[in-house]
């Protein structure tokens, strides 16, 4: 069954170039389709997810070689293709299982423990896979396995410590600290907010989270506290607004993946929706109120500033609210689905994750990572939407 996948991802990968249409969002479709169809058939075990994304890897990029298309742009979306296909396919597998057992909190959190570990194995096949190349494929490889990780930061269970170190790392550099701080706290929050359906709850542990670390990182002087704290709040805010644009977005151009949701689920969405700026200055309220430090005056003003008329997050949160409540007076009683929010524990990578989340957010990563807010982000929001 391995090599069936491996003959499918190659001769895929050949069609497409001689057809001239080996772009980087079909190289990461083809990865992505594969390995899908590969876990259906090959899963016995999460020994076997490291196999699979082995000889996905090694299969796709030797066959991008050959055709002399392996470019950095084409072995990251190989490596995202891959990752974000097995993920799909393990959580849609978590979602079912809650759905067939109506498991107890402590079993839940042991399953949703389980999709971490198969994350690490999946990252462990990719890296098995880099053994195989040498020079800059290697490195290419290596990074944005890297970059794959940080995708997955909340999953992993390394969202608060990982901000931690980078913002710390941020204000040693002494250069562009505040800007950095902003890009590293805004992408954490809508990594970690994209990592399940959107909900109050999450939004809620998310920016209290994010918020809290940036903080801890931040050094004695007063300047130094002051300047964190408030780039820290911006790039909550901002991480929001992305994460509440995007759940606009797969209402706006919902398909049939929509009928997954039931009545009660979408009133939810939009209940939570009309909460974000409330839940947000509530956040920036707690966080003076345990700050000892010069955060605390800060925190409170800015908590002012938020609750002012015109907020553009209240702003994006309302329409958001206003394209879901559209389909919950169109929507039909039938299916029934929900998703559960993934996030858990798991081992500690934070220096590796936030050496690279410094590097991205200083605008020295590779134009491929840039690039796949565009390639692979769309795809991502095909995926959560159907697991939503």
């Amino acid at each position: 069954m391995l090599q069936k996948m491996r003959n499918q991802m190659k001769e895929s990968i050949t069609k497409a170039k001689e057809s001239s249409e080996l772009t980087v969002q079909k190289v990461y479709e083809i990865t992505h389709d594969g390995v899908s169809k590969g876990m259906l058939n090959l899963r016995s075990g999460v020994r076997d997810l490291r196999e699979i994304t082995w000889e996905a890897i090694a299969t796709t990029i030797q066959t991008l070689k050959e055709v002399e298309e392996a470019s950095e742009e084409n072995i990251a979306a190989a490596i995202h293709g891959t990752v974000d296909g097995i993920k799909q396919v393990e959580s849609e597998m978590l979602d079912k299982t809650h759905k067939e057992l109506n498991l107890g909190k402590q079993k839940i959190q042991q399953e949703e423990e389980k999709l971490a570990e198969a994350m690490n194995e999946v990252f462990e096949g990719v890296k098995e896979a880099s053994t195989g190349f040498t020079g800059e494929v290697k490195t290419n490889i290596e990074t944005t396995l890297t970059d794959a990780k940080i995708k997955s930061v909340e999953l992993l269970g390394l969202t608060s410590d990982t901000v931690k170190e980078a913002v710390r790392k941020a204000v040693e550099s002494g250069e562009d600290v505040e800007e950095t701080i902003v890009k590293v706290t805004r992408d954490a929050t809508e990594k970690a907010l994209a990592e399940a359906h959107f909900s109050a709850d999450k939004v809620r542990k998310v920016s209290r989270s994010v918020l809290a670390a940036a903080l801890d990182a931040a050094e004695d002087p007063i300047s130094t506290i002051t300047e964190t704290a408030s780039a820290a709040v911006e790039g909550v805010r901002q991480g929001l607004t992305s994460s509440v644009n995007f759940t606009r977005e797969s209402f706006v151009n919902a398909d049939d993946s929509i009928k997954k949701f039931v009545a009660e689920d979408l009133q939810q969405t939009k209940d939570d929706l009309e909460a974000v700026e409330d839940i947000f200055v509530d956040t920036l309220r707690k966080a003076a109120d345990k700050s000892e430090n010069a955060a605390k005056d800060i925190l409170h003003e800015l908590a002012d500033d938020a609750k002012k008329a015109g907020s553009s997050l209240r702003e994006n949160a309302l329409a958001a609210s206003h394209s879901v409540d559209k389909h919950l007076k169109e929507m039909r009683t039938g299916a029934v689905h929900k998703t559960e929010d993934l996030g858990h524990k798991a081992a500690d990578q934070t220096k590796e994750l936030s050496d690279r989340m410094v590097t991205v957010a200083k605008g020295a990563a590779s134009g491929m990572l840039k690039g796949a807010k565009h390639a692979f982000h769309k795809t991502d929001g095909k995926n959560k939407g159907n697991k939503s």
